[in-house]
């Protein structure tokens, strides 16, 4: 790949690569990038000075058609060279395309339901023997990351263990042609319009070849995923070749991963998860990711590190921090300080950012969890997430029926769970629904 200067500035899209739905669990991922999230818009601008690439938005196709596409791609064509892409560009790019339904089919698939954590972490331990060769390997190129960008090398080399199993799993799809599927297929129209465009700018302005594009199903490219849009805003140089290679070049792709976090906020010298210890009596509607105080006031409410550190010996007493149950009242505690919340503008899955948080705790040399996970307490399907969603809905609840876990079902589940005098600890359950199917609603 070529460096050479762009001829406009992508602004990033909120997450290196399109993240599973925000919520603490979610199904356990291939090695694969993980999933796009099913729903909402992205800020994402990449003509700032021309017109809108998507006035309309989003618009769902409910069946996608092979015509469908080529009559999107049609449409699709005048405004991709209205914001600056030339016409043989374009038909360079999208000689050869046809609708992937295998992408489609990826990124829908991935979305609903509640995994269990324990589950999902059982590929931290897989990860961790091959984590510490890798690290040994490519300490050298880390280190010189963590001291240009003030990120821990653990956290770097996490990240690139959890997106592509240390390079192993970089995927195999011409991102071209899955960036256009995705977003004729519409449900996120806007944000994979602007990442097409990216992809192609990229291999307009010579920072790609088309054999290089290829990547994941939902279009992130390289060791550490990033899409295309985050290339070119905070991809980097990092073995001074001229180049941003974050594919053929480790050098490039840690230095990158470690200006992306930095640049979302990265608290250099400050940890991101810790094992809690609560004190008896916890007020469990205190716990959840939606919910801050700083760690002078949890400290005051005798919350420690499961070691028995105060959280301000820890960071700064005025520093927001959140306790989080990712499988309830019965799980294991978590502390998660600010560096925690850069892995979810990663990738906005609860259940991704403590897993890259455990995994770099473990490459830095802590051990596993000290407490149990209760492995008689299951997960939950889509359509079992949707039902109990609709039963809280109808008693008055703030939420949505889509059968995903996030921040209104939490909050809903919790303000459930206050009322009928249940630990508010927001999870949902199997019982918590047989409950609710159970009640008469009033």
């Amino acid at each position: 790949m070529r460096l050479i200067a762009l001829t406009f500035a992508l602004l990033a899209a909120a997450c290196a690569s399109p993240g599973s739905e925000p919520g603490p669990v979610a199904s356990m991922p291939a090695p694969a990038p993980p999933p796009p999230p099913p729903g909402g818009d992205l800020a994402v601008t990449a003509n700032t000075g021309g017109p809108q690439l998507n006035p309309a938005g989003n618009q769902q196709v409910a069946n996608p058609t092979e015509g469908g596409f080529r009559a999107y791609l049609g449409e699709l064509r005048p405004r991709m060279l209205a914001a600056g892409i030339a016409p043989a560009t374009w038909d360079s790019a999208m000689s050869g395309v046809s609708l992937n339904m295998k992408s489609i089919g990826l990124s829908s698939g991935a979305s609903g339901g509640m995994g269990r954590i324990w589950t999902y972490l059982e590929r931290v331990d897989v990860l961790l023997p091959r984590g510490r060769t890798a690290l040994s390997a490519n300490r050298a190129a880390l280190d010189k990351a963590a001291r240009e960008t003030g990120v821990d090398a653990v956290a770097i080399a996490s990240i690139w263990g959890n997106e592509t199993s240390y390079g192993n799993v970089l995927g195999n799809f011409y991102v071209v042609e899955a960036l256009a599927s995705l977003a004729y297929e519409g449900r996120r129209r806007a944000f994979f319009e602007e990442e097409l465009l990216a992809a192609l700018t990229l291999l307009q302005e010579g920072l790609v070849t088309r054999e290089e594009l290829t990547g994941s199903y939902a279009g992130a490219l390289g060791q550490v995923q990033f899409m295309p849009s985050n290339i070119l805003k905070l991809g980097r140089d990092g073995d001074g070749d001229g180049e941003r290679d974050l594919r053929g070049s480790l050098h490039d792709a840690f230095l990158s991963c470690g200006n992306y976090l930095r640049h979302h906020g990265w608290r250099p010298g400050e940890p991101w998860l810790a094992e809690a210890r609560l004190p008896a009596g916890f007020r469990w509607e205190l716990a959840g990711p939606d919910i801050r105080m700083t760690a002078a006031e949890w400290d005051d409410l005798g919350v420690r590190a499961f070691d028995g550190r105060r959280l301000t010996a820890m960071v700064g007493a005025e520093a927001p921090v959140s306790v989080i149950l990712p499988a309830g009242h019965r799980g294991v505690p978590l502390i998660a300080f600010e560096n925690y919340r850069r892995f979810l503008d990663y990738n906005p899955s609860q259940a991704y950012a403590i897993a890259v948080a455990h995994l770099a705790n473990r490459l830095a040399g802590a051990a596993g969890f000290a407490q149990g996970w209760p492995a008689d307490q299951g997960g939950m399907s889509a359509a079992e997430m949707t039902e109990l969603q609709s039963h809280l809905l109808a008693r008055g609840y703030d939420l949505t029926a889509d059968g995903r876990f996030g921040d209104k079902t939490r909050r809903a589940v919790r303000a459930y769970q206050l009322s009928a005098g249940l630990p508010a600890d927001g999870y949902p359950t199997g019982a918590l629904l047989n409950r609710l199917r159970n009640e008469r609603v009033s």
